[in-house]
């Protein structure tokens, strides 16, 4: 038998913060896994040994013999349905409970680093996506000065998933009129290698030359690794880091040099920063990834290491 909940009941029932309930969750202390309509569901066993350690009795007696439809009624409640407000298509969002279930609390706006600039608010966004105004968000700057830092997220307390309808916003901008660095670093990315087209003999030249200066000036017989087969780590760089900040580079080489770590970056396809994740592009992000595992295979590593 199991036990459905969400986690704002079951932080009434048991008195806590429902924030609490998601770090039992996530830290393995309360095993529950997601279930429908944003819901947890849990073993009956290990709701029970909750409610001794609590001093409190169960919600009902299992041994009991309940009407299931009864017993279903008392262990869950039903998703209301979504408010049918008018007849637009809606595609923004995956799930019609999210708006359903936004509070307009606010506690999303007061988590975001940038909400208030130029009008934007989290709770806008949303009920602007549940009523329909997708033409609106779309042309809208917002999504594009949103960090994609999830701060509202972790703050919702009903889960809404605000950071995955930033990129479904941003994914039906024409990449064309995408704000111009990103859509420039992603093409010149799928196109180079890397989002800032910095060539290859360039690329190597300088590990070449950065490992020299650090065998001199800290790890004697240090030389970059360069498309190592085997090694155990493949090492991805942020290509501003070679641009603009090269000796940057240097501070992971010595802890990787002290620590007799197995490493190498790759000679092509190195960047390490997806910015098709970033500007809601999702072919070209499962490209760029695609390559990076291509790597991966290429040289044997057995973990990955991403700058960002």
């Amino acid at each position: 038998m199991t036990y459905e909940f969400k986690v704002s009941e079951l932080a009434e029932e048991f008195g806590v913060h429902r924030n609490t309930i998601r770090n039992w969750i996530t830290n393995g202390s309360l095993k529950a896994e997601l279930g429908p309509g944003r819901r947890y569901i849990m073993k009956w066993e290990d709701y029970q040994a909750l409610c001794e350690k609590f001093g409190r009795k169960p919600r009902f007696n299992p041994n009991q013999d309940y009407d299931p439809a009864v017993l279903q009624k008392m262990t869950a409640k039903a998703t209301p349905p979504p408010l049918a407000l008018d007849n637009n298509q809606k595609t923004l969002y995956e799930d019609p409970s999210w708006a359903d279930v936004c509070l307009t609390c606010g506690t999303c706006a007061s988590a975001c680093p940038i909400s208030g600039v130029d009008g934007l608010d989290p709770r806008k966004i949303v009920r602007m996506a549940f009523l329909g105004l997708e033409d609106e968000l779309v042309s809208s700057d917002w999504p594009w000065k949103c960090t994609m830092c999830a701060k509202c997220e972790e703050a919702c307390p009903m889960d809404v998933q605000i950071v995955q309808l930033m990129r479904r916003i941003r994914s039906r901008r024409e990449r064309d009129k995408v704000p111009g660095p990103i859509h420039k670093g992603v093409v010149t990315c799928l196109e180079r290698g890397n989002n800032l087209g910095i060539p290859k003999e360039d690329f190597l030249f300088l590990l070449e030359d950065l490992g020299e200066e650090l065998a001199e000036e800290a790890c004697p017989g240090f030389k970059t690794p360069v498309d190592e087969y085997g090694a155990r780590l493949l090492v991805t760089v942020n290509s501003k880091e070679p641009f603009a900040e090269p000796d940057d580079m240097k501070w992971w080489w010595k802890i990787f040099y002290a620590a007799g770590e197995s490493w190498t970056i790759a000679s092509d396809n190195w960047e390490g920063v997806n910015w098709g994740l970033f500007s809601g592009d999702d072919e070209a992000m499962k490209t760029i990834v695609g390559r990076i595992v291509d790597n991966m295979r290429r040289l044997k590593c057995s973990a990955l290491l991403l700058p960002e």
